[in-house]
């Protein structure tokens, strides 16, 4: 499942980022394309803005695509996604839409984790300094980065795990920020997986520059094969 139904509000522009070229092709395009690559998935649910039909042509993306309207929040989008796919799927992997440069291994990776577990996620142990600022914008206290991760995608469930992590959100007005979130509230672990720091998610102008730049890249059509 590929929810798309965001408005990308911190990239903006007069269409949604997700729809907007990278190498010729919309960005969409590149995170089902990447999906499809990995042979580890049997059909694609893409979540789209709500009035905004069929998804965009899809070239060499040869797997059957359903399209469910996206809701006001990430998860309703997710849940919604959910309904739409075939009775008989039984494991769910969900991957950002503006999450281009995906390697196909990482979704093989995080669907094993998730047939071991019950749940994965593609995440990076974090490296850098973490430093905690205070409402005058000085830097108060260093953190421990220790056991801190940070959460990509794709993030792989059980479809009934995940359909009850849903539900119980939107039972208990809880809001979270990604699936494995939802399923942890639940007391579901997710087993992390090591992501990739080329598998970032197109936020502001620079990331579509680094994108096409990387795109073009003697290593992206290697990156990109099976």
């Amino acid at each position: 499942m590929v929810p798309a139904a965001g408005r990308g509000e911190r990239l903006p522009g007069p269409i949604p980022k997700q729809f907007r070229p990278l190498a010729g092709l919309p960005l969409l395009w590149h995170s089902l394309y990447r999906l499809a690559q990995s042979g580890a998935v049997g059909s694609i649910v893409v979540v789209m803005p709500p009035g905004g039909g069929g998804p965009p042509e899809l070239p060499e993306v040869r797997l059957p695509i359903r399209v469910a309207e996206g809701g006001p929040r990430r998860q309703d989008s997710v849940e919604r996604g959910l309904l739409a796919l075939p009775r008989d799927v039984e494991w769910v992997v969900v991957h950002d839409g503006a999450r281009p440069l995906l390697p196909p291994d990482l979704v093989r990776a995080c669907l094993a984790g998730a047939l071991e577990t019950g749940a994965a996620l593609a995440a990076l142990p974090l490296s850098d300094t973490l430093k905690r600022g205070g409402p005058e914008g000085f830097a108060e206290a260093t953190l421990s980065r220790d056991g801190l991760w940070l959460a990509q995608t794709p993030q792989a469930a059980r479809r009934d795990l995940l359909a009850r992590a849903l539900a119980a959100a939107r039972e208990e007005g809880r809001e979270g920020t990604d699936e494995a979130s939802l399923l942890e509230a639940i007391g579901v672990r997710a087993r992390l997986v090591p992501g990739d720091p080329m598998n970032f998610k197109v936020t502001r102008p620079g990331d579509m520059a680094l994108a096409e730049a990387w795109l073009a890249s003697p290593l992206a059509e290697k990156r990109a094969a099976p």
